[in-house]
């Protein structure tokens, strides 16, 4: 009988690990996009909306990425998706009108060589609205709900050649809007 707990705990331990959220609210591994039968995570959001300061529509922009962006430290491979659409305010609802658009894998922060700063380095496009053979015939976000600090929201982009992109983001948000 304890040989059997023994073998059973280390499995225990490992499924309470993987089924707890982040502290703050995030499904951490749950949350991210599938391409070529691969999962990438995107566990951090961060909205900009341009115009706060009316009811004039302006861009918003939504980022996913799987790593905090706003620590730009030596990181590398990091994966993001970015996309912007007209709006007066972040809410519920389909969006297909996506100007802006880009999906990325690869990407770092590398350390300039005259002083302490980061910089961020593209990594590989697969996705991208200013490139020819990256655009996307099929753009649809849909924003399931949207709180001061949490959105939920699930999208799909397919590409000229027929790939596809889809996944899902459920979790908190950083505000980077600005009154400025």
């Amino acid at each position: 009988m304890a040989r059997s707990i023994i073998k059973i705990v280390p499995f225990f331990a490992l499924f309470l690990l993987l089924s707890c959220s982040d502290d703050d609210g995030r499904k951490l591994g749950e949350n991210g996009f599938t391409f070529n039968g691969g999962f990438h995570v995107l566990n951090n959001a961060f909205v900009t909306d341009e115009n706060i300061v009316d009811e004039t529509p302006g861009p918003i922009s939504i980022v996913l990425s799987n790593v905090n962006l706003n620590d730009s430290t030596a990181v590398s491979n990091i994966s993001k998706i970015y996309f912007d659409f007209n709006g007066v305010n972040l809410e519920a609802g389909t969006i297909t009108d996506i100007p802006n658009y880009s999906i990325q894998t690869g990407g770092a922060y590398v350390q300039n060589a005259e002083d302490e700063n980061y910089t961020y380095v593209d990594g590989t496009f697969l996705l991208k609205s200013s490139e020819a053979g990256l655009n996307a015939t099929e753009k649809t976000v849909t924003i399931n709900s949207v709180s001061e600090n949490k959105i939920d929201l699930t999208f799909q982009f397919t590409r000229t050649d027929g790939q596809t992109f889809s996944g899902k983001y459920n979790g908190l948000f950083t505000d980077l809007s600005s009154n400025e």
